[in-house]
């Protein structure tokens, strides 16, 4: 019986429990409801899955113009729809489409020849000594189809400035020869009129062109590999890396690193005939026909009075393509596709919306000569007074820290990337502003000097710069997560009423 009655108090006591008035259910923030659309979507497994995905063999290093960028743009394109992204290229598409002829690499080779006395008298023997790929050579981006052989002749910086009171080529022979010149120019000079002056020097297309002028029918040149060049179907070409040019200069007398430091020191050419000849073998294929594409996706925003000003959160998608091996592009630029495409997952899903736009913008072409970022400022999809700021990404995948380059044009974004990294992420952050007066090296740049607000952020570390160790697995999750987040709340605070940010 007691048993029986201490069943029935207990039950009553449940009832009774339960019974009793629930309080009411805790509204949440708008932040914390950023919160929580954050920690939900933004993960690093997520955007490490993404990394693999882009960085993949099948992808072919997607090159700017090529099937693989193409596969790559479809990618994006349909996260952005599963999100519910709006078409924001025009016409209802996501895609801004341009002309963009390219050139693929097939295949290719090169090798020093270093001379070797015979038994005879003036007889002499090329001994040809074979590099393997990424550790002595790349293949050139945009070269023509060739199998060349010819004398090197060391050109220094591949620099004509006679208005300068410098040039590379005075009193030297290279027709019909092989040009070994490196990037940049002589000028170490900070001063923003001497840059200017120089700026022209400095391209790549530049010095290509300089030397196919003065009759060389190829180029070893001293400097990562990329498709920002010229295409001459009769100028065969390939990168090369130090090892090579301090072989090249064996038996001259003189080293690379001295012939160099004394260029700087005495602002005085240095080219000379090394002694030694390069085979190049380059098979490539031309496609004038080839066009790039930018993908642009809109979250509206949410207030009325304020919905048709834009915050732009742009990263470009190309690489390199086959040089004539795969170099996957992990870090530059896959690292900051995904960030991106983090963001606009957990904003598109976030039960509350920023109060202006937001516009994701995955570019073509930064690899190229910056053409994607290059055609938007040319044909913007919204108004050019009407956005108030560009956060462009770059390489934020390996390392451990942060850092941003703000357009000295706009401060105001300053505070508002140190705010977000201050109050919700809590990482190393570099952040600096700049006039971007050399040669532009990031989208923002470009954007920069068409006079929109730009905050370039990225890691502060990268590592394997246009190398194939820039592989997924060079890649810290955990700071691409940071990155993500940091990246989540600088778009969120930018696209606030309370723009600019005040702290």
């Amino acid at each position: 019986m007691k048993r029986i009655l201490f069943i029935i108090s207990c039950l009553c006591l449940t009832f009774s429990i339960q019974a009793q008035p629930r309080g009411r259910v805790q509204t949440l923030t708008d932040e914390e409801k950023y919160l929580d659309a954050m920690h939900r979507h933004i993960t690093s497994e997520k955007l490490y899955g993404y990394v693999c995905q882009l960085s993949d063999t099948s992808l072919h290093g997607r090159l700017a113009g090529s099937e693989g960028m193409a596969q790559a743009v479809k990618i994006v394109e349909n996260y952005y729809k599963s999100w519910n992204l709006l078409p924001a290229a025009g016409n209802g598409a996501y895609i801004q489409e341009y002309p963009h002829p390219c050139v693929e690499i097939e295949d290719g080779e090169m090798e020093i020849l270093f001379p070797m006395n015979g038994t005879k008298k003036n007889e002499t023997f090329w001994v040809p000594k074979q590099y393997e790929w990424a550790d002595g050579w790349f293949a050139g981006n945009n070269s023509g189809s060739g199998d060349i052989t010819a004398d090197i002749v060391y050109a220094g910086f591949g620099v004509s400035a006679p208005e300068l009171g410098y040039d590379d080529y005075a009193g030297i022979d290279v027709r019909g020869k092989i040009v070994l010149i490196e990037g940049e120019t002589p000028n170490r000079s900070q001063n923003p009129d001497s840059i200017r002056m120089w700026y022209n020097h400095t391209l790549h297309q530049t010095k290509q062109a300089n030397a196919a002028q003065h009759g060389a029918i190829g180029m070893l040149y001293l400097w990562v590999p990329g498709p920002n060049a010229l295409y001459n179907k009769d100028f065969v070409y390939c990168h090369i890396t130090e090892k090579v040019a301090e072989d090249v200069f064996l038996g001259t007398g003189k080293t690379y690193r001295e012939t160099v430091a004394n260029i700087y020191r005495t602002f005085k050419p240095a080219s000379f005939a090394t002694g030694k000849k390069a085979h190049i073998r380059m098979v490539s294929k031309y496609n004038p026909n080839a066009t790039g594409k930018n993908i642009i996706g809109e979250i509206k925003g949410s207030d009325p009075n304020l919905a048709d000003e834009y915050v732009i959160v742009s990263a470009h998608l190309d690489h390199l393509g086959m040089l004539p091996y795969h170099i996957a592009g992990a870090n530059d630029n896959n690292s900051s596709t995904a960030a991106m495409l983090g963001v606009a997952e957990a904003l598109a899903k976030s039960a509350v919306k920023p109060k202006r736009s937001v516009l994701f913008i995955s570019l073509d072409g930064e690899e190229a000569g910056l053409t994607g970022s290059t055609y938007y400022t040319l044909h913007p999809t919204v108004p050019k007074d009407k956005i108030k700021a560009i956060i462009n990404l770059e390489m934020p995948g390996t390392g451990e820290a942060l850092a941003a380059s703000i357009a000295e044009s706009s401060p105001q974004l300053l505070p508002i990337v140190e705010d977000a990294n201050r109050k919700y992420v809590h990482r190393q952050l570099t952040a600096r502003t700049s006039p971007y007066l050399t040669r532009p090296r990031t989208d923002g740049a470009v954007f920069a000097k068409a006079g929109y607000p730009v905050a370039d952020i990225r890691g502060r570390e990268s590592f394997y710069y246009h190398h194939p160790l820039d592989n997924p697995e060079s890649i810290n999750p955990e700071l691409l997560q940071s990155f993500s987040e940091w990246l989540f709340w600088i778009t969120v605070l930018t696209a606030s009423d309370t723009y600019p940010s005040s702290r």
